[in-house]
């Protein structure tokens, strides 16, 4: 039987230290009970306190991951219900952080969307957005308890999501351009499910590349594939857990920040 004993883990992100905890105990999340003790700051790691659960069932295997192929809808009222219950996290995360920001919400169809605003929002986004994310991961899990269907719920702090958005929508277009020109496989650096989500978006209706998602966990990254593919043997598998991502053909993140 596992310790009930919660143990604290720390990382950069509150992912981070989580994936950390998990590894350690050699549980899943849907094994343990994870509490945010800190969600770290520019010169502090995020904590987090995780406690694995008393019984857990003998069949029990992983949740599965909220991402871009979820497909099961929810109710407007659900939605709604969802919106307030997120904003008012978020509110509360932002008074936590100790940020001068204002937070709004609304929904579109299936989507719940709330808005970080002020003169510290950048402190909110944190490097590469990584903050931010935290933020949504946990709003995107507050959204679907309770047995709804899936509602997608997306975090944005002083426009950086838009400007993200125009960013990687134009380096799927440069790249799917070169994708074809070589007709071999373009691996994109890992990026989280909005991330990936524009790339696939984007290349939706080209009509000489399709995308597909590969990877599991933090690894998970866009394939972009030319339709007249010359070189079968070239990236079918682009493991980056196993050889990291390929210092040649690999695109994604460079250093600048928004």
């Amino acid at each position: 039987m596992k310790d009930k004993t919660p143990m604290e883990f720390k990382g950069a992100t509150v992912d981070e230290a989580i994936a950390l905890g998990l590894k350690e105990l050699g549980l899943t999340e849907s094994q343990v009970e994870v509490e945010v003790k800190s969600y770290g700051g520019i010169f502090t790691k995020a904590c987090v306190a995780i406690t694995p659960k008393a019984e857990p069932a003998a069949a029990e295997t992983e949740e599965p991951e909220f991402d871009e192929d979820a497909k099961t809808t929810a109710a407007s009222a659900d939605v709604e219900a969802a919106r307030a219950e997120c904003e008012d996290f978020v509110k509360n995360v932002i008074q936590r952080m100790g940020v001068k920001c204002d937070v709004t919400s609304d929904t579109l169809n299936n989507e719940v969307n709330i808005y970080i605003n002020g003169d510290d929002a950048g402190q909110v986004i944190g490097y590469r957005g990584e903050v931010l994310d935290s933020i949504q991961y946990f709003a995107l899990i507050i959204a679907n308890r309770g047995g709804r269907g899936f509602i997608r719920a997306q975090v944005d702090a002083g426009n950086y999501r838009k400007r993200r958005k125009d960013t990687l929508a134009n380096l799927a277009r440069r790249l799917a351009q070169k994708t074809v020109k070589s007709g071999r496989r373009t691996a994109l650096e890992p990026m989280n499910p909005f991330e990936r989500r524009v790339i696939h978006t984007t290349l939706a209706g080209d009509k000489d590349v399709t995308t597909q998602s590969e990877g599991e966990g933090k690894y998970r990254h866009v394939v972009i594939i030319p339709n007249n593919e010359r070189n079968n043997s070239y990236g079918k598998s682009s493991d980056f857990r196993r050889n990291g991502p390929a210092r040649t053909r690999s695109f994604g993140y460079n250093k600048r920040r928004f």
